[in-house]
């Protein structure tokens, strides 16, 4: 029987071409995509017990899934073009241990992954028999790239599939890392994570603020990130169980207090925790930021002469706060003048008048203005 020459040259080129691929592709997946996600899971599974590296948490499971492929290349031979397949089954077996993450929080969630890997086994078995059904050739030549496109294939879907189960959303991964590191006491690090994004959720605007607060940045810098929940997003909500890290003790001793579980609203919070000894300069300044989100000037004129002195030296935000409040206002509570500001708040409202349509309008005035106050 005819045996073509090239055929176990043929057979290794195959292997070390989707051996290097997977090889790749795991690298840059467990490095950069789930490192977070991995290091959070080990939190939650050892209890804190230990520490998660990325880079040898990365190599080593790597090294493991190509042992175990190379062990599994001893039990079953699959013909050239499925030689992907062997890559398979165990992306599959590594889907049990997957820690899942919900909308509601990180859980272990074993039922739900077996179901999971149940599906994915009786995929690989009714592609394993296809493929034992569809055995090369034995007789004649092939080209080398009649099986090398088939298996390009099998790894593309491959990797399509994990990409699709696992949890791949931006402000999820930028929580977990952002978290991570304000536990660390890396705060500059923390407000790294995503700032140039537009997107965000309350859990991660309220680590952002309790970052800037600890770099008494914040009445300078808490509109260089987005605001979608006003006063609400200064602090966590009480309910929320997304945290692997308990990052909120520091937060709360941070401030001086803690709200009651009935207390739901975060400026009456404020309110009441800075007419207690207890509360720290940090609480004060997160109170007028409350009135500020909740545009509620006479309220933050009233209450900021007893934690600053109205001069210069204010934060940025408050200095645009009392422009605009003195500018709505004929016989203002305080009056405060800065030929600076009130040029760019100038500047700021004829910009916007430029543009007739509102969704235009508002599109320029954030690219322009999006980190102001007044925005």
């Amino acid at each position: 029987m005819y045996k073509p020459t090239y055929k176990k040259r043929t057979a290794r080129m195959i292997s070390w071409v989707c051996g290097s691929l997977f090889t790749l592709f795991s690298l840059l997946y467990l490095f950069v995509m789930q490192a977070d996600l991995l290091a959070t899971a080990q939190h939650l599974l050892s209890k804190g017990q230990t520490v998660y590296s990325p880079l040898w948490g990365t190599v080593i499971i790597t090294l493991l899934l190509l042992l175990l492929q190379g062990v599994f290349r001893r039990i079953m031979v699959y013909p050239l073009r499925f030689h992907a397949l062997y890559y398979f089954r165990f992306r599959a077996s590594c889907w049990i241990a997957y820690v899942h993450c919900s909308s509601n929080g990180v859980e272990c969630t074993i039922v739900h992954q077996l179901d999971m890997a149940h599906g994915l086994y009786f995929l690989y078995i009714l592609v394993t028999w296809m493929a034992l059904h569809f055995p090369d050739r034995k007789n004649g030549k092939q080209n080398a790239f009649s099986f090398l496109w088939v298996n390009f294939l099998w790894l593309a879907l491959q990797f399509c599939m994990v990409n699709s189960i696992a949890n791949t959303k931006d402000v999820y991964h930028y929580r977990l890392k952002a978290e991570r590191y304000l536990v660390e006491g890396q705060d500059s690090l923390a407000l790294q994570v995503g700032a140039k994004s537009l997107q965000t959720d309350r859990s991660l605007a309220a680590m952002r603020v309790f970052a800037l607060s600890r770099e008494n940045l914040l009445g300078e810098k808490l509109f260089d990130f987005p605001q979608y929940n006003g006063s609400q997003g200064l602090l966590p909500s009480l309910s929320d169980t997304t945290y692997a890290h308990d990052w909120t003790k520091a937060l709360y001793k941070h401030l001086g207090g803690k709200p009651g579980k009935n207390l739901k609203d975060n400026t009456r919070f404020l309110e009441l925790l800075s007419q207690r000894p207890s509360a720290t300069a940090a609480a004060k300044d997160y109170l007028l930021c409350a009135y500020l989100l909740d545009k509620n000037l006479d309220a933050f004129v009233t209450v900021l002469p007893r934690c600053h002195e109205v001069n210069d030296n204010l934060p940025l935000h408050y200095k645009e706060a009392l422009i605009l409040y003195n500018r709505l206002h004929t016989t203002p509570a305080i009056t405060y003048k800065n030929s600076v500001i009130e040029t760019n708040l100038n500047d700021f409202l004829h910009y916007g008048m430029q543009y007739t349509h509102a969704t235009e309008r508002s599109n320029q005035c954030r690219r322009m203005y999006g980190n102001t106050y007044w925005w």
